[in-house]
């Protein structure tokens, strides 16, 4: 089975490389050039989260973000946007509210959007139960409705991707994804790998999407069998972390990254946060993704060793607005 999957994946691939490339020309950089979008994502989750991921932004230590739009401090977002529009910022679509002790649900309201919710009527704390339960069509009406609360608040958002990657989990959800970004004319994040298996003969990759050639961030040991899954065995090694959540480990695994990035359009997806009271109580039990993970990730982005290395092996930052602008030259939405 692994090895029909890898069969499949190079298939795609082959498809994926010429839109690759077709990107990069696009944007106005040589075919072979190294393309890189620091990602940061669950911007709005938290205070912590939001500042850390506003001084990136004025640091120029990322290039993009996305937006939690059901999560408490989404307004905060909103009101830095309108005063810095030059900021590129995305919604990170959301199904799930994975927290011990902090939890949200839709934007929608509770009768509406049903299958999406628990007992408690918060979204399910992991993916498994959207992908067994979840209503392809009540999680078009969410992410729409995600998508037009963000507009209302006065975001203006370039691209869309999936928190937790509960919209990958089946080819139902998948399809509503893609679909729904289309129509609001965001970019879909599509990374190559396992994802691409979720298109099929009645629903093939359309001319709109644009393939990220390696998506990298770090996960922990407990998220093993996911990503040699998704990523390969090989690829699982380079980003998995046994332990030590520490300055020298961080900054080895993305510097070893950096040196070997190949040409394409990649993304490192960053998890900023203060290490702080506030999201230390929000993390509580899950020092995966947790504080010191968010500050680690906050801290390697900012040092100006990291920023002297992307100079170093000549890798161009580009964001998803950029790339919105050549998919649709027309941005009026229907």
């Amino acid at each position: 089975m692994k090895k029909f999957l890898s069969i499949i994946i190079a298939l795609f691939s082959l498809n994926a490389s010429s839109q690759i490339q077709n990107i990069a020309e696009k944007l106005g950089y040589e075919k072979d050039a190294k393309l890189l979008i620091l990602h940061a994502d669950d911007i709005g989750v938290s205070h912590s989260v939001n500042q850390a991921s506003f001084n990136g932004f004025t640091n120029n230590s990322i290039t993009s973000g996305s937006i939690m739009i059901p999560c408490p401090w989404v307004k905060e977002v909103a009101e830095f946007s309108i005063k810095n529009p030059q900021f590129d910022l995305g919604l990170h679509l959301t199904l799930n509210a994975e927290w011990k002790n902090y939890k949200w649900n839709g934007i929608l309201p509770s009768n509406e959007i049903s299958s999406l919710l628990n007992e408690f009527d918060e979204f399910y704390d992991n993916t498994s139960d959207v992908d067994k339960n979840a209503d392809p069509e009540e999680v078009r009406k969410e992410l729409q409705a995600q998508i037009d609360y963000s507009r209302a608040l006065g975001l203006n958002p370039t691209h869309i991707d999936t928190h937790m990657g509960a919209l990958g989990t089946n080819k139902d959800l998948w399809r509503v994804y893609i679909e729904t970004g289309h129509k609001n004319k965001l970019v879909s994040m599509v990374t190559s790998g396992r994802s691409l298996t979720l298109f099929d003969d009645e629903f093939p990759i359309p001319n709109y999407v644009v393939i990220v050639n390696d998506m990298f961030m770090i996960y922990p040991e407990l998220d093993r069998e996911f990503v040699e899954y998704a990523f390969g065995k090989e690829n699982a090694e380079k980003m998995l972390i046994k332990q030590g959540y520490d300055h020298e480990t961080w900054l080895k695994i993305y510097s070893t990254k950096i040196k070997i990035l190949e040409p394409g359009l990649n993304v490192f997806l960053l998890h900023l946060g203060y290490d702080n009271s506030e999201l230390q109580a929000i993390t509580i039990e899950h020092p995966e993704y947790g504080s010191l993970w968010r500050q680690l990730d906050t801290d390697i982005f900012n040092s100006q060793e990291l920023k002297n290395l992307i100079k170093e092996n000549n890798i161009k930052l580009v964001t998803w607005g950029e790339i919105r602008e050549v998919i649709y030259p027309d941005l009026t939405v229907n």
